[in-house]
This record gives C-alpha cells, structure tokens and sequence, in this order.
C-alpha cells in the first residue's frame, strides 16, 4: 500500500517537503485515466503552508499555478496574472541535495530529567578512609561539608496570604487602628500598623495603598513630633510612591509643620542633588540657602510669623553645623574648592571677630610653577583627553583658594590673566553660613573646618559621632586621606608600625590610587602648597582661643598642628622620599613653636615633639637615645599632673618597643609611687603594682561620681587630652604584664567594663544621644578596648596558647567592632588576621554597617592577604612554580586579587538577586559615597574588560552620585570615547571646570 494515496502503489513515496526533479513521464496504465482525474482533487498532494516556495515572478508559471486541463500546454508561455502570495520563509535545501539535512537541532534532547534506571550508577561505600574498617578511629570527628565557598539558594516563593490569614491581618489592623486612638504616643503600634497596611488586603491600587500609609504616619507625627524613626518612614514611602519633584512638594509642606528636622531637609536637599536629572549646583544651594535661613531664624522667630505658641526654644545650632558641613561637602565634591574655601573663611571670622583668616586666599607668587608644569604636558605629544585630564587635576591642585576681594572692575583682571571665576565675594556665600547663637560651639565649628580640609585626624568612632553622624542619609565623606589618621595618632608604641601584615604598603597604595586634588599627599604635585595652607590654618585656630578658660581648646589645635607634622614626616619616610633636610626643617619648625611664651610650660608638647623624634629615627636604629624624654624624666613625678602621667607611659612604650623592659619597668614603677625615675632607686615589681592598683581605686571612684552628676555632653576637647583614669588602667596592665600576669590584666579590663563609666548604654532611636552618660560612657568604653587590643597582642608576655589567644581576640574584635565600626586600630586588627576565612572576615564588616571604612578595609585586606603574603610564600618556589615565570604568577596574582574585589563589589548592587538585609543596608550607605563607585569602576576597568561593561558601571555611578566630579574624571579614563559627553554633563551640571577643552587646543597648537 502507498503512504501517499494520490500517486497510488506505483507512485513515488519520498516526503512531500522535498522539491522534486523535473517531472518524468509516467508510463500509462489501465488506470491511468482515473487518476489523472482524481489526483486534482485530492489535497494531500499540496505542499503545507509553514514549508511552500514563497512566490517570485520569474516570468514563467509552474505547474502548480496552472488551470489549464491539458498538460501538454507550453510552460514558456507569457505569464498570467498571479495572485499575491506573502513571502514565506524559503526551505532549507533544493533539489540539488540528494538526502534532508537536519540544521535545526531538538532542543528537547538538550536536557536530562533522570537517567535510565540501569544507567543509574551506584556507589556502596563499605569503607570510609585507607584503614581497617573494623578498627574505630579515636581522635578524629566527622565534620559535616563546609558551605564557605557555596552559598545555598532558597528559590524566591510568592506568598500568597490564605483566607485565614487575611482574615487575622484584617482583625489586626482593625485592634490597631483602636489602640493608636486610644494610646497615640505608643510608637510600636504605628509602625506595625504601617507595616500590615502593605499587604493590601483590599485589593486596591498601589498608589491608594501608599496614599493610606501616608495619612496615618502624617496623623503619628502629629502625635509624635520629631520622632525619627516615622520620619525615616515617610520619606521612604514618599521616595517609591511619587516623582522626585513631587516628593520636593510633599516634604515642603511637611517642613511648614516641623521646620527643624535634619532628616526631611537631607531628603528635600537630596531630591535634587541625587536626581540625575534635577540635580544642579545652583539649585542645590537654593535649599541650603533656605534651611540656613530657617535655621537662623530659630524657634521663637518661627512662633512669632506663624502666630503659634510654644514655649520651648529649639537650640539650632547643631542642626546648622551639620548642615554647614553638608552644604561644604557638596561644593568639595562639585569642585566648587574656591567658593568652598571662601565660605570656610567667612563662617570662621563671623564667630572669631578679633582674627582674619589670610591663610585661606590665595597667593600669586607661589602658584607660578604650574605655568611651566602646564607646558610640559602640552609638549608631551599625548592624546587630548589625556592633556585636558592632567592639565585639569593640575590647576585644581594649584588654583583651589579664592582670590582677595577685588576692588576695582573684573574686567581689569581678566585682562590680567586672572581666573574671574576664582573672585569670590562676601554676597556670593553669605547665605549659607550665619553666626552661631552659642559660643560653646565655637571649637565644633572649627574642627569641622578642619576636617572638610581632608585633614585626618578621627580615629575613633566616638568622635566620628560627633562631627559626622547620621552617614546613611547624605553619604560620608569621599576623602581617602581618612585612612591615614592612624599615623598621625598611633594609639600605642609598644606595637610596631610595620608588623609584617603589609598593611600600611596596602594603605598607602590605595590612599595613592584614589585620593583628588588638592591635598598633602606627596605623590602628586602641588602638595606643598595645600601642606602649607593646611599648617597655617591650625595655628589661626589656635588663636582664636585666647581667653584663659578656653586654653585646653587652644592647646587641641597645637596638638593637631603637631599630629600633622608626624603624619607629613611618616609618609615620607614610608614611600621613601624623606631627607635630612626636612627632618632639620621639620625639628625647626616645631621648636620655633615652642618657644613662644605660651608653650614652654605645656608638657604635652614636648612630649610631641618627642613623638617626633621617635618617628624620625630609623626603624633598625634602637640605640638611639630621646634627649627630650630624659629632660622630662628630671621633673617631680606627680600621679595627679595628666601631662607628665602621659610622657611617661608613651616613653615606657617606646622602651617597651625596643625590648627594653627593664628600663620601662623601672620607668612606670617609680611613677606610682611617685619618684623622679632618674634620681630613685629600683622599686619592687610586686609593690609597684599594689600602689598602682591604690591610685587605680581612686580614680575609678571619682570618674563615677563625675558621671553621675554631670548634665551636658562631653566636651569636644577631652576627645584630644590624655584620660588620667585610662592612663593609669594603661600603667596597670603593663605593670602586670611584665610580671608575667597577663591573664589577670585581660581580666581586670574584662571586670572594668561593667562598671558605670564603662558601662554599654543602649539608648533608643527615638531619644537624643547627646546625654553626658552616653558621650561620656560611649568614650571610655572605646578606650578601654583600646588597651584590650594592645594587651592582647603584646609579645612575649601573653601566657595564653597560640590557638586560645586568637580565639579570644577573635572574640574580642567581634564585639568591639559592633560597638565601634569606624575606629581604625579595631578595622586594622580585624583586616589583617590571615588565618580567619575570608567569608568570615567580610562578612562581619558588612554587619557592622560602617560604611565606605568597612568597604576600603576590605579592599586592603584583599591586596594584603592575596597579593602581599602569598607573595611571599611564593618565594618558597617548588618545581611546578619554576615552569611558570614571575610575570605569569605576579599576572595569577592581580587577577585573583582582582576577581575577589570585584564579587565583593557586585555583592552590595541592587542587581544581585541574593543578597541579605545586611547587604542592602550596606548599600544605602554605599550608594551616595562616589569612592565606592571609583574603586568599584577602577578594579573593574582593565584590558580585559570591554569598554560597555565599563560604560554601564559609569552610568550607574552618575546616577547615584551626579554632583561628584571625581566620578567623571575617572570616566574620561575609563571610557575615553565618551569624553565629550562627559564634559558636556559637567557643564550642564554647572560642576567647576578650570580647563576649557577648546583653551587647551589652542595651546597646544601655538
């Protein structure tokens, strides 16, 4: 029988889809007449319609297309009119090929769901290691498979509420909405409520959900004014319900009711500034413009146009200096360095009428050799982009202080050469600062003008709480200078600076990648000049203090002063660049210094000078006698005298550090019991600790009776004094430790911090934190796990085993960094434990949600642990690693590095579909801070790496942060090909440009 009926049993049976031959004549039969007249009919003989020849007019007919009844009629005949068929997608072979080729292959054989039942393997493990089977192992366990290189993912499951449920949701929110109208003031019922208003268990449209929520966190705060946390709620729902310039709207008329709340002007101020699209210098200083003169204005002022009663008068001058030190963040990071410097000078003489800040205008004379650094780079025959971005950070370097005050018309100067831009009057920045109504405010508004100059010197999370709180709302501060404040204040002697862990090469390294124009770094020129503003500016501040009372303030700028000669001093040395000649210079500068009338009494500067000279000798030299220490040791001990208490711990530590114990012993003994160590005899190790102990009773007594009675915050100055309490906790210890009692040390500090001045104090969200009892507590609690740390790592002292005492560190850098997450000495314990896994190492810093600290910190532990010591055992090569040159494994190495970052990166972006609560809190820290997205951009950016993954982190960078220049910068680096556009954003944003494009092409042709 014939598979195809139409051609009967003599016919052809190959598949219809195959374009035949030309058609052979058919010999006749007896039934040849029936099926010449059937075949027609019959519609199986049709090609289908996915597979027909599309139709082209060739000028010929087939046979297909004829109706003609005779067969015999010519084929070459004129065409007749052929009816339109739409083109179809031609066949895959003709008649040329002699067999049907399949092209297309079955996706479905792609893909297993289970073997064959006999395919199945089978494994029998009779025996689970290399022995007997019948002998049972003793001292080995079975763990279970560790997951630290695997992450289990849970696939995402909609939740959809049963009846039930909902039924439960909707009686709760009912209780709810009874409760809040009879207890308004209970704060945990409104956020549950708002919480259980997201289900939407009316079915309604999102915006009426939202529109809902609003109304009744509107109604909370009404009842609960100024209360933080419902603050945070609203805007957060107003961000994902409305537009920008909608939100801009909605907080406005929330501020006409609560007009002196730092979280809704941060949210006004960040719809415009954070919006890619509405974000414009000019614009952003309207609103600051507006919440200064808001804050000027204060409470009474505000009662008295509104016609509203309120007896309580709001204290606005820590909501304006936190707003100052946002609104100079901004103009640093817009590169707005003249207006900003301009404004740092007006808010400085307003509250210090008697002192012009000079320092802070520029000078002519000493920016002359950036003519002739410009036309090097001009000659340089490099590409464009690369001249303007060089000639760009070069005059940002130089040109970054105001001009004095122009009397005469601008034009003259212009004429002059002269920047116009650079002419920054009084009326252009006025409005952003006004004169502080509390003098006691005086020294917080000028250290946080130092500090807006990248001076580092916050090395502690208690005073990073003081002058930069509330980082996840505006971002930090993008300078990575703030790494450096460790050098500058080390927090112990006895423990050397270079330990081997490569931290401080690792530092110094990224410090160098990453840091902008202007700033003291030497690695770039120009860095003398913003040095020598910087100097200039500590001592101005000095001298603002000149009333007797406020002599530890002036003596807090002179130790800073001191602490940045150190740092200056430090870096030289570290990159090797350090001469005799500026050590001479430096030791001049400094004694100069103390001979004026008001320093020679002051022990405390001596005793930095002798840091100094401590920091200049060379780390190999250990002979080396400090003439300075032996001066101070002359003088009359006395236990109650701080100064003198401190000169004599930080000289026993520098014995200590050179392994001279005996002489620090002898050093700390004499002092508690209270005589000169060079004209005093040996004093017994046992004795001197029971008198140490006495003084130590003493002082805790008296520190707990002045917190107990104390009414207002901690002052600001005592952060940068020597703590008699924490020196004496400090002599102690050390005591003990050289008597071989280190566990009774550890446990003596362990017993200290449940004590009241010691003591952890939670204070709720909703409560102010500046309580005496919070500063105060927060402030000696970081010290003394200061002295925990350093005890804990003391060498050859500890009577702890090797494998005890890491746990217990481990243990006690857990805890601390949950408590203190920006302090430094904490960050770079925990950064270089080589032996803890990596997984755990990050993991914790993204708990402890510091910010960019944590994120640079991994970064450092990353380079240390897999470029620096893995470098180093590499020098132990074996025969496979000799195969390999040193230029393919330092190759391995980068990439490694490399590989490991760039997950870290990748981990925190919304685009990762894994990641935890912890990692998205992170990110909303992360995500306003542009050093996040220039380390981010740099790892990424290599010659593997194609030019559009660059370009999509870029965009997603300016996205988040476009008020940043540094960002477009890195770009034109980055993404060469879109320098135009990147210039031309920059105008558009109206961010500081210093050289024009078409300036320097005219340049470089003449």
């Amino acid at each position: 029988m014939s598979l195809f009926p139409a051609y009967g049993d003599g016919g052809d049976n190959r598949e219809p889809n195959v374009v035949d031959a030309p058609a052979q004549p058919i010999p006749a039969t007896d039934n040849s007449t029936d099926k010449e007249t059937n075949w027609k009919s019959n519609h199986s003989y049709e090609l289908p319609a996915e597979i027909a020849l599309p139709s082209f007019n060739t000028g010929a007919a087939t046979e297909f297309d004829s109706d003609t009844e005779s067969e015999s009629s010519s084929r070459s005949a004129s065409p007749a009119r052929i009816p339109v068929v739409p083109v179809q997608r031609p066949l895959e072979f003709d008649n040329t090929v002699e067999f049907y080729v399949d092209k297309a292959p079955n996706k479905a054989q792609r893909e297993l769901n289970t073997l064959p039942r006999l395919s199945r393997p089978q494994y029998k493990i009779n025996q689970r290691r290399l022995a007997d089977a019948k002998k049972t192992p003793r001292y080995r366990r079975y763990a279970k498979k560790s997951l630290r290189h695997f992450k289990l993912i849970v696939p995402s499951v909609d939740h959809t509420l049963s009846d039930e449920e909902s039924t439960q949701i909707m009686q709760r929110i009912k209780k709810l909405k009874n409760l809040v109208a009879k207890e308004p003031k209970q704060l945990n019922n409104w956020i549950e409520l708002h919480h259980l208003l997201s289900y939407n268990l009316s079915k309604t449209n999102r915006l009426a959900v939202a529109e809902h929520q609003l109304h009744m966190l509107g109604t909370a705060l009404q009842e609960l004014p100024g209360n933080e946390k419902l603050l945070q709620l609203y805007v957060a729902t107003l961000s994902v319900t409305y537009p920008d310039s909608e939100v801009a709207s909605q907080i406005e008329q929330l501020l006409e009711r609560h007009p002196f709340e730092y979280t809704l002007w941060t949210a006004l101020i960040m719809t415009t500034q954070g919006t890619m699209a509405r974000c414009n210098v000019p614009d952003v200083l309207n609103i600051y413009e507006q919440c200064m003169r808001r804050m000027n204005l204060g409470q009474k002022d505000t009662d008295m146009l509104t016609d509203t009663n309120n007896d309580t008068d709001t204290d606005t001058d820590d909501l304006m200096l936190k707003l100052f030190h946002n609104c100079v963040l901004f103009l640093r990071q817009s590169a707005n360095c003249d207006r900003m410097f301009a404004l740092l000078k007006l808010a400085l003489e307003l509250n210090t009428q008697h002192l012009s800040f000079d320092c802070l205008v520029a000078r002519a004379a000493v920016e002359r050799p950036l003519v002739e650094y410009e036309e090097l780079v001009l000659r340089s025959g490099m590409p464009m982009p690369e001249i303007w971005t060089r000639v760009e950070r070069l005059r940002q370097a130089f040109n970054f202080l105001p001009y004095p005050e122009l009397r005469g018309p601008i034009e003259e100067a212009a004429n002059a050469g002269l920047d116009p831009q650079r002419f920054v009057y009084t009326e252009d920045v006025c409005r952003y600062i006004y004169p502080l109504k509390s003098k006691d405010n005086q020294l917080h508004l000028m250290l946080l003008a130092v500090q807006l100059t990248k001076l580092p010197f916050v090395r502690t999370n208690s005073l990073a709480d003081r002058l930069s709180a509330r980082i996840d709302q505006i971002g930090e501060s993008e300078a990575v200078e703030m790494l450096l404040a460790s050098l500058g204040d080390r927090h112990s002697y006895m423990l050397p600076l270079n330990s081997g862990d490569h931290y401080t090469e690792a530092m110094l390294q990224l410090a160098k990648e990453l840091y902008v124009s202007p700033t003291f770094m030497p690695h770039f020129i120009g860095n003398e000049l913003y040095e020598q503003c910087l100097s200039q500016l500590l001592l101005k501040c000095s001298e603002a203090f000149i009333d007797p009372n406020d002599e530890s303030k002036r003596r807090v700028f002179i130790i800073l002063w001191f602490r940045f000669e150190r740092l200056r001093l430090l870096l030289l040395k570290l990159t090797g660049k350090l001469t005799d000649g500026y050590v001479k210079d430096a030791r001049q500068r400094q004694r100069q210094l103390l001979s004026l009338e008001e320093n020679r009494c002051v022990t405390r500067f001596y005793t930095e000078l002798g840091m100094f000279e401590y920091e200049a000798l060379d780390d190999e030299d250990k002979s080396s006698d400090l003439r300075i220490f032996d001066k101070i040791m002359n003088m009359p001990a006395d236990v109650d005298d701080v100064d003198l208490l401190h000169a004599n711990v930080i000289y026993a530590e520098m014995l200590f550090a050179r392994e001279q114990y005996k002489q620090a012993q002898h050093i700390l003994s004499s002092l508690v019991v209270q005589q000169s160590p060079k004209n005093s005899a040996p004093v017994e190790l046992e004795s001197a600790i029971r008198e140490s102990s006495r003084h130590l009773c003493v002082a805790l007594k008296t520190a707990n009776e002045d917190a107990a009675m104390a009414t207002h915050p901690m002052p600001l100055e005592n952060y940068f004094i020597a703590n008699k309490l924490m020196l004496l906790l400090r002599i102690h210890s050390l005591l003990l430790c050289m008597d071989g009692r280190s566990v009774e040390a550890l446990e003596m500090l362990n017993n200290n911090l449940n004590l009241g001045i010691f003591a952890k104090v939670d204070i709720p969200e909703t409560e102010l934190k500046m309580k005496l009892e919070w500063t105060r507590c927060h402030f000696m609690r970081e010290q003394l796990r200061e002295l925990q740390l350093v005890i804990m790592q003391l060498p050859l002292l500890s009577l702890f085993s090797p494998r005890d005492g890491r746990k217990q560190l481990v243990s006690m850098l857990e805890q601390s960094l949950i408590e203190f997450p920006r302090n430094l000495a904490m960050l770079h314990r925990w950064t270089t434990l080589s032996s803890l896994p990596w997984y755990k190492l990050r993991g914790h810093l993204v708990h402890t949600r510091a910010g960019i600290l944590a994120l640079l910190h991994m970064v450092i532990a990353a380079r240390c642990r897999f470029i620096h010591q893995i470098k180093s055992k590499t020098k132990k090569s074996s025969a496979i690693d000799e195969l390999f040159s040193e230029e393919l494994q330092q190759g391995y190495l980068e990439n490694l590095v490399r590989n490991r970052v760039l997950s870290m990166f990748e981990t925190f972006l919304p685009t990762n579909p894994y990641r935890s609560k912890e990692e998205a809190d992170q990110y909303a820290i992360l995500r306003r801070n542009s050093l996040y997205w220039r380390c981010y951009l740099r790892c990424l950016s290599n010659e593997r790496t194609s030019f559009e993954r660059s370009k999509s982190c870029l965009l997603m960078a300016l996205d988040e942060c476009p008020w940043d220049k540094a960002l477009y910068m890195d770009g034109v680096t980055y993404v060469p090909q879109e320098v135009g556009n990147l210039q031309d954003v920059m105008t558009e944003k109206q961010l500081r440009i210093y050289a024009i494009p078409e300036e320097l092409n005219v340049l470089r042709e003449a």
